[in-house]
């Protein structure tokens, strides 16, 4: 079952909004949108080996990676 997580909107625009939450609900907030999951904390391990070996591409945004 999905935990509730409070957040207040604190700025809206039409491309983007910015939300606040509580440091008591950041660790839910986490596990809610993935940050703990082991293919994701395996993906951070590499790009952080790629990184250091100097494998890096500069990028405008991320919407050129799934491009």
């Amino acid at each position: 079952m999905a935990q509730t997580l409070d957040a207040k909107v604190t700025k809206k625009t039409k491309k983007s909004i910015q939300i606040e939450i509580s440091r008591a609900n950041f660790e839910a907030f986490c596990d809610a949108i993935g940050l703990y999951r082991e293919e994701f904390l395996a993906a951070l391990d590499a790009s952080e080996r790629d990184h250091r070996a100097g494998r890096v591409t500069k990028r405008g945004s991320l919407r050129g990676l799934i491009r």
